[in-house]
Formats: C-alpha cells, sequence, structure tokens
C-alpha cells in the first residue's frame, strides 16, 4: 500500500527536527490519548532526553505476527532523517499535512508493525549545531566538517580526528567541539553509532529485548563531493562475511530502496556498496560494533545528500521517507 508521502513537501514547510521541537512535540502527544503510542525516554549525560515513539495497533493481530522496523537518525549533523521521522511519526498518528485521506494507510501500518522511531539518538549534539538544515547556500563543506567532527586543540583550523571514543584527560580536548559527539561521563565523549556506550545503542538494546526488531535502518546523509549522484545505501562493512542468507536480505533491501529513490526523483549509485573498503581503520571500528547486529538483524545505511544544491531540503526529507516506506513494502513482500 502507497503512503501519503507522494511528493516533496513544499519550499518552506516547518518541520520538527531540533532538540526544542522534538521536546514540544512530545509534550503536546503526552496530552493526547494515544493507545497505538508509547514513547521511551533516555536520558543523556549532558542532560536532555532521546525519544523513542513505538507505535503498533493494541487491537488485531499479536505482536508476534506483526513485522518489526526500528529506525534511527544517530548523527546530530544530518537531519532530514530527523525530519522523516516526525513526519513520519505525525502521519501515522493522523496529525498534520499528511493526516487527511490516510486513515486506511495509517492502519495498514499499525496493523501489521511494531515501528520504532529515534528521530534524534544525539540531542546533546544537536544543540550544539549552528543551523537546522544545510542546503549549500550558506555554509562551505570544509566549515561544515569542523562543525560536525570538531577543531583540533593542537592546529587551528584543522579537524580533530575522528575516532569511536575520547577521553579528554589523554588527549589534547578539541578546541571545538564536534556535534557528532556525545559526552557520556565527566571526560568520555563517542560517536554514537560507532560505540555501544552511546544512547543512540543503549535505546536499541533496551527496545530490542522487548520487540526483537527484524530490520534497523539508519538515516544518514553525506556530500557526495565530486559525484553527481545524491543517495545512496550502505551495506554492512562486514556483508562479505555474513551469512549468505543475511548477506542476501541486505543486498535485497538495499537494492529496492535504490529502486525506489529512482522513482521518487532521486540520482542514486547504481548499486548499494560496502563503504570503506580502502580505509581499514574506519571498516575495523565498524565491524567490530556493527557485526554482532548485521549476523541477525537486517542493519542497513541511507545516506542522502546534504549541504548542496542539487538537493533542496525537502529532497533531502522525501528521499528518507521513501528508503523508510519502501522498507515496510520490502519487509511485507518477503513474507508474503
Amino acid at each position: 500500500m502507497k503512503g501519503p508521502f507522494e511528493r516533496p513537501f513544499e519550499a518552506g514547510h516547518h518541520y520538527e527536527v531540533t532538540p526544542d521541537e522534538i521536546e514540544a512535540l512530545v509534550q503536546s502527544l503526552h496530552s493526547m490519548e494515544l493507545p497505538v503510542l508509547t514513547i521511551s525516554t533516555f536520558p543523556q549525560y549532558e542532560g536532555g532526553d532521546v525519544y523513542a515513539f513505538t507505535l503498533t495497533a493494541p487491537d488485531g493481530a499479536g505482536a508476534e505476527g506483526k513485522h518489526r522496523l526500528f529506525i534511527s537518525r544517530p548523527h546530530a549533523h544530518e537531519p532530514a532523517g530527523t525530519a522523516a521521522c516526525t513526519e513520519l511519526l505525525k502521519a501515522l498518528l493522523g496529525l498534520g499535512d499528511c493526516a487527511e485521506g490516510g486513515e486506511a494507510w495509517r492502519r495498514w501500518v499499525l496493523d501489521h508493525f511494531v515501528l520504532t522511531l529515534v528521530p534524534d539518538a544525539n540531542p546533546g549534539g544537536s544543540r550544539r549545531a549552528p543551523v537546522k538544515f544545510r542546503d549549500g547556500s550558506e555554509i562551505s563543506n570544509e566549515q561544515f566538517f569542523l562543525w560536525m567532527f570538531g577543531e583540533s586543540g593542537e592546529e587551528p583550523g584543522a579537524r580533530f580526528p575522528r575516532v569511536p571514543a575520547w577521553d579528554a584527560r589523554e588527549v589534547t580536548p578539541p578546541a571545538l567541539v564536534g556535534i557528532t559527539c556525545e559526552q557520556i561521563d565527566s571526560y568520555l565523549f563517542v560517536e554514537p553509532n560507532r560505540d555501544t556506550r552511546s544512547t543512540f545503542f543503549r535505546s536499541f538494546f533496551e527496545l530490542d529485548k522487548l520487540h526483537d526488531y527484524e530490520v534497523w535502518l539508519d538515516l544518514h546523509q553525506t556530500e557526495f563531493i565530486g559525484s553527481d549522484r545524491n543517495a545512496e545505501m550502505h551495506l554492512p562493512t562486514c556483508q562479505d562475511e555474513l551469512p549468505e542468507t543475511m548477506a542476501t536480505r541486505h543486498r535485497e533491501l538495499g537494492e529496492a530502496i535504490h529502486a525506489s529513490w529512482r522513482q521518487a526523483g532521486g540520482n542514486p549509485k547504481e548499486a548499494p556498496v560496502v563503504p570503506y573498503r580502502t580505509n581499514e581503520e574506519q571498516r575495523a571500528f565498524l565491524t567490530k560494533v556493527w557485526e554482532p547486529v548485521s549476523k541477525t538483524k537486517v542493519h542497513l545505511v541511507t545516506e542522502v545528500q546534504n549541504n548542496h544544491p542539487r538537493t533542496p531540503v525537502p529532497l533531502q526529507v522525501h528521499l528518507q521517507l521513501a528508503a523508510i516506506l519502501e522498507t515496510m513494502r520490502w519487509m511485507v513482500r518477503r513474507k508474503a
């Protein structure tokens, strides 16, 4: 069944993306009687909360008969994934611009899925973001990268090294802490999707005990510097080492999302890829964390273009939504 997001939102559409906007949305939802929604809260060390929204119809088929899908956005500098999650959340609750005429679709999703959305797994990092969205009209990529990863405390203007974690007692602290980082104690900072101590992973592990998700879709963005493309699916870095059944499932879903992006007006690369094949250090970081997940669940990463006028904000969000909706359709087809 097709969803309500047939075309991109109009320019100027208001998206709930910032931590304050998500907090306001949560407070609004708490004031309603919504039996299809459970909100789980995971506090961060820095203050603020990570919210997980789980949606499913309480009546009808039991949870054991439903598809179980976890969707998250780990990086604070990649806002289109957050916007896609909050728009989907509102649509499934009959709220916002996509509410009218969508009752049959909402009922289908809620009857067939246990769906968990984590729109922002690092609001502490998001609060340090200098702007809400990046479309390439204001910010150079070099400046953007300094905000993302941080500025060296030893060499002004140079990026702080990209590592899964760093301890302020053991390194020269950055002159500017990157918005990618999450602080998890007095001294320790982690990149959320590269260290299992992050609130990102904590939210998944706790909720997976309840729901045993089949698919985990991570919503990311990148700049596609030097490329004419604006979307790409990343397979696990351990794809070649996965059991054949799991490797096939990962590849099939990635290919289905690429096809959906072409229909949605995107220009994805020819096929999903295994990232970091030529960067053994980064590959090792990711494989260490993700291989245990990818052996038992389909875990894929969207990459939608950020900070480029070729892919304006409404298209960024539209492509993330297209990936989510195609994932649902693929899960239903695979079990049909």
